[in-house]
């Protein structure tokens, strides 16, 4: 089958690697130089959707490509927000949209591609994604799966969050921060992952302060107040400018 992935990332390579064998694959990258768009039969979008300064997603990429991409599936991976997916919709309304979200970790995309078992997927061609991909495949809402994906990222910030504010206080107290990280993360509820307090201090990277943002942005838009996720926010700008 004939699949372009737009978009040439961390996330785009991940797929390239996973479907290359069973798929012929043209890249669409134009700032990398792949400018051929192809003649696909499907379309995985894994463009990028950096944040404008109010914090909610700049869809843009996304809609350059569906807007270019025949009349053919289109499965995005990109992270977008429930109101970019309304939006989508409505421009859009003869595409045949699909979403899937993506917890891959850029350090260890290719290992955790890999590793993928299950495909959750939203859209109007879910059997269609399901038969490129061959592994089992979960069908959702495609904004039940937009959120869980906003919401997985913004509670491993929060737990980032709650363990250097524990820092602090081990270290006040003068006791061993990594034994009692280590003690309460014995707890199979809590786990040890995001425990760990850098240098930097607090959650950086790429994907958690714009993930967190965006949905307290959806928040605002719906009149809903996340004010846990602003607190964190506010504590996470603090101990990273000091």
């Amino acid at each position: 089958m004939n699949i372009t992935i737009a978009g040439y990332g961390f996330v785009g390579k991940a797929h390239h690697e996973l479907l290359k064998e069973n798929h012929n694959i043209t890249i669409y990258d134009p700032e990398l130089g792949y400018k051929d768009f192809g003649k696909p039969e499907g379309v995985i979008c894994c463009v990028s959707t950096p944040p404008y300064k109010d914090g909610s997603c700049d869809m843009s990429n996304v809609f350059d490509v569906i807007d270019q991409s025949p009349d053919v599936p289109i499965l995005i991976k990109s992270t977008i927000s429930v109101e970019g997916w309304d939006m989508l919709v409505d421009t859009f309304p003869n595409k045949m949209l699909n979403f899937s979200p993506e917890f891959l970790r850029q350090a260890t995309y290719l290992e955790d591609i890999k590793s993928m078992d299950r495909l959750l997927i939203g859209g109007s061609s879910c059997n269609f994604w399901a038969n490129v991909f061959k592994i089992d495949t979960e069908v959702a809402d495609p904004k039940e799966l937009i959120l869980a994906k906003y919401a997985r990222n913004s509670f491993l910030a929060l737990k980032v969050s709650y363990f250097n504010q524990l820092y602090d206080l081990c270290k006040e107290l003068g006791i061993e921060y990594e034994a009692v990280a280590r003690y309460t993360g014995m707890d199979s509820r809590i786990g040890t992952s995001h425990t760990g307090v850098t240098e930097e201090r607090g959650y950086g990277g790429h994907c958690f302060p714009k993930d967190v943002d965006a949905l307290i942005r959806t928040g605002q838009r719906d009149n809903v107040d996340l004010s846990i996720l602003k607190e964190i926010v506010s504590y996470n700008k603090r101990i990273r400018n000091n």
